[in-house]
């Protein structure tokens, strides 16, 4: 008869036994889920020409390469102790669950149709567009390109063309009314001092105000003038 002391450390060991299985499941389940994904990412790559590719995996598929050995001695377990060996899960495995892989594909083929497709790329803006009507009724448009504008430093909307390069002849424009520019922001405008005023959506600039960063869709009022502001 066993003594109290004695059925406790049987108790506790067979405690840990159960502990160790679960947490080979859980390292098996762990190992597989990495094997899935590695062969899933060489699965992106294209094939050399003549060569054949296999395809990955399924994650219910198992992986003969990968399922542990049967060993014939304890002495052979010992000397394979240092090698990983992988697993598939089961369809309803708990560890799906826990881990959030839902219950895997039912071939290869799917698997590589699960991978996701590389999103074009939005296009880049080259112009600034800016466009409005003047106090007479008439239109205005002026495009800049945004190659010219971080090429040179003095790229400036006014009313004399000795003094601008961007010519808006109103008697609500200052000589030299604001400044264009280009920063880590992106676009930007500086207000030059000007007598009636620059505001963008709306929002007054005090004179001298610099790099007041502008975006696509902005409005920027110059004097009494709104321009729409455009990236093209």
């Amino acid at each position: 008869m066993n003594s109290p002391m004695q059925d406790n450390e049987e108790a506790t060991l067979a405690e840990l036994e159960a502990r160790a299985r679960e947490l080979e499941s859980e390292l098996a389940g762990i190992q597989s889920a990495i094997a899935i994904l590695l062969a899933r990412m060489n699965d992106r790559h294209t094939p050399a020409a003549g060569k054949e590719v296999p395809l990955a995996p399924a994650w219910d598929t198992p992986i003969p390469v990968s399922a542990p050995p049967q060993y014939s001695t304890e002495e052979d377990k010992a000397d394979d102790s240092g090698m990983i060996h992988l697993q598939s899960l089961q369809p309803h495995h708990a560890l799906r669950s826990k881990w959030g892989l839902g219950s895997g594909l039912e071939s290869a083929e799917e698997a590589i149709q699960e991978l996701p497709v590389p999103a074009e790329e939005a296009p880049v803006a080259t112009e600034l567009r800016l466009f409005g009507l003047l106090p007479s009724g008439e239109p205005w448009e002026q495009r800049i390109p945004f190659a010219f504008i971080a090429s040179d430093n003095d790229v400036i909307l006014g009313r004399d063309a000795s003094a601008a390069n961007i010519v808006l002849e109103d008697a609500c424009v200052s000589r030299a009314h604001i400044q264009f520019g280009l920063n880590e922001y992106g676009l930007v405008i500086s207000d030059l001092g000007s007598t009636n005023g620059t505001a963008v959506n709306g929002e007054p600039m005090t004179a001298y105000d610099n790099y007041r960063a502008i975006q696509n869709g902005d409005t920027i009022t110059i004097g009494s003038i709104n321009l729409q502001v455009e990236f093209i």
